[in-house]
């Protein structure tokens, strides 16, 4: 998630491509463009391959085939009492958590007690039904910023919640609702009201992975069963190694096809204003950022994904823009996919 105030200010440098750390720029693809004023926040994937995106200006849950060479944006569901959708985990195979609120965009922040957890469930979706299974969970009414979201690694009751104003993790009980703070730390805060602290959110393993736009960091912390710290939070990288201007939104935990829950080789950060960077977190190279900045076709990133299913798929990060204002409309949000290669 990126503040508005920051989006409506940003003026693109002239177009151009590099990458850094040794490598070479890699091939980056559209794959959908959204009308305008459709401020795209977030993404997961199915395991079919199909991406589900999110939008903080509309309150729809959108599906995209990034296989098709005109790929569409068919609507899922269009969640009520809400304006946007923040956050989205899949929480067990095919059945996802998102975030729901009435958002004030100017402000990056919802209107308080509006916030609220859903589940989705695809597993429904085979014939005779044709529709997914949506559930409401619970309000977190002491909250207006519920960002990235993460299921917990071990306990698939729990979900995980970041808290971009108080600079906390909430934990939500997906079976009765409840809900409180799993923990807080001054790692996780922002620097100053309005802006936003503890960004995206994963879990693999025994930790919980996290940026913080505000303070630039990519960080980890060790959790127990039920979410809580196990000891103190770890600092893994600093925006400003990636670059002056580098800013970390939402990301992928890169798994380089090691099995599923076990620690993440690297991340992957949608940075904005131009940029997807990779942060390697394991072998010689740890600690070492790869930066890919394309002011074309990167534009104010707002998440990022790895592909699923064939081999292809799972060497393509699919980033989200939030897009680029062009007078008071914002245009040229949606979808790229940046091809690693092997």
């Amino acid at each position: 998630m990126r503040p508005f105030l920051y989006i409506s200010t940003f003026l693109a440098a002239a177009c151009g491509a590099q990458a850094s750390g040794g490598h070479t720029q890699p091939p980056i693809r559209n794959i959908f463009t959204f009308p305008k004023n459709t401020f795209i926040e977030n993404i997961a994937v199915r395991a079919n391959s199909n991406l589900v995106i999110t939008s903080l200006s509309v309150p729809t849950l959108f599906s995209i085939n990034p296989t098709l060479p005109n790929a569409t944006a068919p609507v899922i569901y269009t969640f009520p009492n809400a304006t946007g959708i923040s956050g989205i985990a899949e929480i067990t195979p095919d059945l996802f958590a998102l975030v729901t609120g009435v958002w004030d965009l100017a402000n990056t922040r919802a209107i308080l007690g509006s916030l609220a957890i859903w589940t989705i469930d695809f597993t429904t979706t085979k014939p005779p039904n044709s529709a997914p299974k949506v559930k409401f969970i619970t309000t977190v009414p002491n909250s207006t910023v519920l960002n990235g979201i993460a299921a917990h690694p071990s306990n698939p009751r729990l979900l995980l919640a970041a808290d971009s104003a108080l600079g906390a993790v909430w934990r939500v009980d997906l079976a009765t609702g409840a809900h409180d703070v799993a923990f807080s730390s001054p790692l996780l805060a922002p620097t100053s009201e309005g802006h936003l602290g503890i960004n995206g959110l994963k879990a693999a393993g025994e930790h919980v992975y996290f940026t913080n736009s505000a303070q630039g960091l990519l960080g980890r912390v060790k959790i127990d069963r039920e979410g809580g710290p196990k000891g103190e939070v770890e600092v893994l990288a600093k925006a400003a190694e990636a670059g002056a201007d580098v800013v970390y939104d939402d990301f992928a935990l890169d798994f380089s096809f090691s099995k599923r829950g076990k620690d993440p080789k690297g991340v992957w950060i949608a940075s904005h204003p131009s940029y997807a960077v990779r942060v390697a977190l394991a072998g010689a190279g740890a600690g070492g950022q790869w930066v890919v900045n394309d002011t074309g076709k990167l534009l104010n990133p707002t998440s990022a994904a790895l592909g699923r299913g064939s081999g292809r798929q799972e060497r393509t990060l699919y980033v989200t823009n939030g897009g680029e204002f062009v007078g008071a409309d914002l245009v040229n949000e949606g979808v790229v996919a940046v091809d690693l290669g092997q």
